[in-house]
Formats: structure tokens, C-alpha cells, sequence
């Protein structure tokens, strides 16, 4: 995880529950050039069949997860708590419940 630390240490510091980085900005935090596997959606997201990649461990460390548009060649961070949250309010709804 060292080389994403800066990258760990950044999110945390924000206080917004979303936060859009290019990967500019990204290899400006970690003080490098992101790896050509960054390009695939894949690489940002952690998949529970396979191990956690050191981008993976810092996201989390951090309390985010990625969503990435490789396209646009940025990332979309969403702070963990707020994904539940949307999830929770999606299956509310789904059920007709009072939201």
C-alpha cells in the first residue's frame, strides 16, 4: 500500500462523502504514474474471488471504494458509509417502504 498512502491519507482528509479525482490528480497525490492496468475498470475495483491489491487496501483504509470511468480517465470515490446508505435507500424503496 505504500505507494497509495498519499492517496489514503488524502481521502481521509476530505470531509465531502464523494469525491471525483482524474488520474492526473491521482499520480500528482502519490507522486507517480499510475500503471497501464489502471485503465481497465478492474484495477479499481476490489472483487471478493480475488486477493486485494494494494489500491484496494488504501481505498478501504481510507473507508472508500472506487468507481471508476476509465474512459474519462477518472474516479469516482464514494465514502463507504454513504454507499450503504444509498443501498439501504434503494432496497427501502424497492419495497415501497417510507423513506
Amino acid at each position: 500500500m505504500a505507494k497509495y498512502a498519499p492517496l489514503a491519507s488524502y481521502l481521509r482528509r476530505q470531509k465531502r462523502a464523494e469525491v471525483d479525482l482524474t488520474f492526473r490528480d491521482i499520480e500528482r497525490i502519490v507522486g507517480g504514474i499510475l500503471p497501464k492496468a489502471a485503465t481497465a475498470d478492474g484495477w479499481w475495483r476490489a472483487e471478493p474471488a480475488e486477493p486485494l491489491m494494494p489500491q484496494h487496501i488504501a481505498f478501504a483504509d481510507a473507508g472508500f471504494v472506487a468507481e471508476p470511468q476509465t474512459r474519462a480517465e477518472t474516479v469516482h470515490f464514494v465514502r463507504m458509509d454513504a454507499v450503504r446508505s444509498r443501498s439501504g435507500l434503494d432496497q427501502a424503496d424497492e419495497r415501497g417502504e417510507a423513506i
